[in-house]
């Protein structure tokens, strides 16, 4: 799906069958009498809705938006996300911000291998002066090309190895 926007209609289609999707999931482990392994997914999805609740706090809307459907725009990429975040003031246009990670991320598509299993950790960061997303790929990344270069107010650290791509993006 790579460049394509979602619609809200769109995005909450995605949602729905998502959360349908777990609670399926429940339901099966219910009729199995397996109830640990209920109550751990219950706690899992519950623990994965609370972290994408607490990205509004960080105050950068299209960020959030991208974050949140990360996993729907670039399904070679299933992700965790977890974040810690003090509210604070921004100074970058997350508009600019997105259409870079859009960038590297389209690039990526096309450079690893889609026979392979890929996961993505997000780890999302902010104190009140500063913010940080740091995002690791495992997988195979034999061809992966180094992200562009910034133009933007922020700044980009990453390293590349056989088997892990770890992507920082940083701002104030």
């Amino acid at each position: 799906m790579g460049n394509d926007k979602l619609t809200l209609i769109e995005a909450l289609k995605f949602a729905r069958h998502d959360f349908l999707n777990e609670l399926q999931l429940i339901l099966l482990y219910i009729d199995l009498g397996k109830l640990p392994e209920a109550k751990q997914k219950i706690m899992e999805t519950t623990d994965a809705m609370r972290q994408a609740a607490m990205l509004e706090k960080l105050g950068l809307p299209a960020i959030e938006t991208w974050l949140v459907t990360f996993d729907w725009l670039y399904s070679m990429f299933p992700k965790t996300l977890t974040s810690t975040i003090t509210p604070g003031i921004r100074n970058v246009d997350d508009e600019v911000v997105v259409a870079y990670l859009e960038q590297v991320f389209q690039m990526a598509e096309k450079k690893v291998d889609p026979t392979s299993d890929y996961e993505a950790q997000i780890e999302v960061n902010a104190s009140a002066t500063s913010w940080s997303i740091t995002i690791i790929v495992n997988g195979v990344m034999d061809h992966m090309l180094a992200a562009p270069e910034v133009t933007g107010p922020f700044s980009v650290e990453e390293t590349i190895s056989k088997h892990q791509w770890t992507f920082t993006i940083r701002g104030q």
